[in-house]
């Protein structure tokens, strides 16, 4: 524990104040200790100055301690108590104490404060550690997203030039050599491969710092425009798609329309070649804050250990031949959805299709 230690006990109890003032006289602990009697005493001090760790009785003489802790933000806080049900106990846990001692007519309590002191110092250096890396972590992400950003953007103008020569080259020289026109049409097709993927990890690359505000959209006049948009997709396929009342929820209206775009495309990209695709969109509440969005279909499914990695970038479960695409757009609607503070998942069978669930709240946190 480090030497010098800034406390604020709070407590009505004088006996009680000098037991723990004379324990910490003790410890040989170079340290400044100060004492508030009431609830509204600690709140003045604790505007006036910052502190190391709070020692707070639970019941004072004009409120509890409870209603301090929820004012606190930063500050390592002990619960200490005469008498707690294991309700308070609970309660004042959950509300950010970081530990809860119970008071006894022996005064063994007095016992645990010094280890529970440093125990609770360790804790709160352990997470400042933890919110460094964090911090860093976001900043690296962000330098990453920008880079990307910045590349593909880049990236996209000679390969616009490399596609418009080559069909220039395809038009214009009708006597070309079988093998040279061959060639030319391979560049071509590898061309915008590598145009759609930039593309692609272009889109990737803006959702979290580039989006729109939140704001209330109606998520039925989404997927409407999405299921007409690719009308010629849906009918090339002989798709068929249902479309239950979906809700209003606080979203980014580009974002949810990019969602229910890739999530279509991957239903009507991957059905079955004896079947045609039908495609299911319907919403079922999970909490009353939150709902879950299904996009059921009947196309090939995948099996159980692919689960979870399909939603990391560029990957691929079959091959070039069998299903075009970069291997990204699941990767986009899974950073949508962490943007829009939700979750995405699949059940799935290699019989009986798959069903993407995306769990979203009503309102986004303030």
């Amino acid at each position: 524990m480090d030497a010098t230690l800034r406390i604020l006990l709070v407590e009505n109890n004088s006996a009680d104040q000098i037991a723990i003032q004379r324990l910490f006289q003790s410890q040989k602990l170079e340290y400044e200790l100060v004492m508030a009697d009431s609830l509204a005493q600690a709140q003045e001090y604790l505007d006036a100055a910052p502190y190391d760790l709070i020692l707070l009785d639970y019941n004072l003489g004009d409120g509890t301690g409870l209603e301090l802790l929820e004012r606190i933000v930063d500050t390592p806080t002990i619960f200490i108590a005469g008498s707690s049900t294991e309700e308070e106990i609970i309660k004042a846990m959950k509300a950010g104490a970081y530990d809860f001692l119970v008071k006894d007519t022996q005064m063994n309590y007095l016992l645990r404060i010094p280890s529970t002191i440093e125990k609770a110092m360790k804790r709160k250096g352990a997470e400042d550690q933890l919110n460094c890396y964090l911090a860093e972590l976001e900043r690296s992400n962000e330098e990453l997203e920008n880079f990307a950003f910045v590349a593909t953007h880049d990236l996209n103008e000679p390969l616009r030039k490399i596609i418009s020569f080559g069909n220039r080259l395809l038009d214009t020289t009708k006597d070309l050599d079988p093998n040279a026109k061959v060639y030319a049409e391979k560049m071509q097709s590898a061309a915008k491969r590598m145009q759609s993927m930039i593309d692609d990890l272009l889109q990737y690359s803006v959702v979290s710092n580039r989006g729109e505000p939140f704001r209330p959209i109606d998520l039925n006049k989404v997927a409407q425009e999405v299921i007409e948009d690719l009308e010629t997709s849906i009918s090339e396929a002989k798709g068929v798609i249902r479309m239950e009342g979906l809700p209003i929820v606080e979203a980014d209206p580009a974002q949810m329309r990019q969602l229910f775009q890739n999530l279509i495309r991957n239903a009507l990209k991957f059905h079955k070649k004896e079947q045609a695709p039908k495609i299911e969109l319907f919403a079922k509440p999970v909490r009353k804050d939150s709902l879950e969005i299904n996009v059921k279909d009947n196309g090939i499914g995948l099996r159980a250990e692919h689960k979870e990695n399909i939603f990391q970038p560029f990957v691929r479960l079959h091959g070039r031949s069998d299903f075009e695409g970069s291997g990204i757009g699941l990767a986009i609607c899974k950073k949508i959805v962490t943007r829009h503070n939700g979750k995405i998942e699949v059940s799935c069978s290699d019989k009986n299709g798959s069903t993407f669930k995306v769990t979203l709240p009503v309102k986004q946190p303030s």
